[in-house]
């Protein structure tokens, strides 16, 4: 495991405990693992390195805009993405939201289990499908799901060390 390695590592253990304990992931570890990201990654692979993090950057953070200006998640989320894109590049960063995305459903899964909340969720969801509509009535149905909340960084962080870690 190489420094770059084991700084996003160390990056996604502090995120995701801070969004564990206090539901934000702090501009303090997330500016200065972006500024490393870009060191490290131009220091090995000169002018494209620089580029690979910008663009991973780039789309680490285009990949949850929408779910943050609709407000499904926070700003920390979306700067922590592009974070994780930085180290990792383009196709990196789409493979940690995608795997994430799946941990991320599935820890939600077990939360409204847990209420007894799954199936009225379900049946509520199935009901919304024609909002492509109304978008009026989606926007207020992700508002109101927002109140249940779940740090989401976990989620991100766990697709992320699966990406790194299997083959």
């Amino acid at each position: 495991m190489g420094l770059s390695e084991l700084t996003l590592t160390l990056t996604i253990g502090l995120a995701s405990w801070s969004d564990w304990r206090e539901r934000k992931i702090y501009n303090r570890l997330l500016l200065p693992a972006f500024m490393l990201a870009l060191v490290f990654n131009s220091w090995d692979r000169g002018l494209s390195g620089l580029s690979a993090t910008l663009m991973g950057a780039g789309v680490g953070m285009a990949l949850l805009i929408i779910p943050f200006v609709m407000g499904g998640m926070g700003a920390g989320d979306v700067k922590f993405l592009a974070v994780i894109g930085a180290f990792g590049g383009v196709d990196f960063v789409i493979k940690s939201f995608l795997y994430g995305a799946i941990i991320g459903g599935l820890i939600a899964a077990v939360l409204l289990a847990r209420r007894q909340a799954l199936t009225a969720t379900l049946i509520k969801f199935l009901l919304m499908l024609p909002f492509l509509i109304r978008p009026q009535e989606l926007h207020e149905s992700i508002s109101s799901a927002g109140q249940e909340k779940f740090p989401y960084g976990i989620a991100m962080a766990l697709g992320t060390l699966v990406v790194m870690f299997l083959p």
